[in-house]
C-alpha cells in the first residue's frame, strides 16, 4: 500500500499532460510486486529451486527503444548422491515496454535472456547450461507479470489509464504520452 502512495505522489506530468516514470520507481515497483520462485525437477538429473530476489530496472541506456532488466537470485541446487549447492545468480535481460489500456499497465514485451552469471565461479562450467534453461522460465513469467501498474483508486491515475495512447523511452525515464 505504501508503495501505490509513494509512486501515485512520485508521478510527473509535463506540459503536455505527459507522465513521467523514472527507472527508480519502475525499479521500487517491480521489487514490490513481481515475485519469482520456482522448483525444477529433471527426475534422476537434479532438483533446482530458484528464487528471485530483486531486480534493477534502466530504460534507453543501451539501446534507444529497450529496457534493460537484471535480476539478482539464489538457487539451490542437488544432484543424485551429492550435497546440495547453494549460490547466486545474476541474469541480464532486454525487453520492449508496452502499455495495455484496458489495465492501466506497462508490460515489457520480447522479454530476452542477454546473459547470467553464476556464483560461485566454479559452477557456470558445470551447471551454467542447465540455469540457462531454467531461466527461460523466468523470462516467460517475467514476461506475463506488468512491469507497472497504474493505481485506478487515484482519480489521476484512473483518468490516465484511459488517456494514455503511447510509451516512450528516454534515457532513465519511461514516458507515458496522453491525449491533448
Amino acid at each position: 500500500m505504501m508503495i501505490t502512495l509513494v509512486l501515485a505522489l512520485a508521478l510527473t506530468a509535463d506540459a503536455q499532460g505527459n507522465v513521467d516514470i523514472s527507472e527508480q520507481q519502475l525499479t521500487q515497483y517491480v521489487n514490490g510486486k513481481v515475485k519469482y520462485e520456482q522448483d525444477y525437477a529433471l527426475p534422476g538429473l537434479f532438483d533446482a529451486h530458484v528464487k528471485l530476489t530483486r531486480m534493477q530496472v534502466e530504460l534507453a541506456r543501451s539501446a534507444p527503444k529497450q529496457a534493460d532488466v537484471q535480476g539478482f537470485g539464489q538457487f539451490t541446487l542437488t544432484l543424485p548422491d551429492k550435497p546440495a549447492m547453494d549460490g547466486t545468480i545474476t541474469a541480464n535481460f532486454t525487453a520492449l515496454p508496452r502499455y495495455a489500456p484496458a489495465e492501466g499497465a506497462v508490460y515489457f514485451d520480447q522479454f530476452t535472456l542477454k546473459n547470467y552469471v553464476l556464483e560461485p565461479a566454479a559452477l557456470n562450467q558445470q551447471f551454467g547450461p542447465m540455469m540457462g534453461y531454467l531461466l527461460k522460465g523466468i523470462e516467460q513469467r517475467l514476461a506475463k507479470q506488468p512491469a507497472y501498474r497504474l493505481d485506478a483508486k487515484n482519480a489521476d491515475q484512473a483518468w490516465l489509464k484511459s488517456h494514455v495512447t503511447s510509451v516512450e523511452l528516454q534515457p532513465g525515464v519511461l514516458r507515458l504520452k496522453t491525449r491533448s
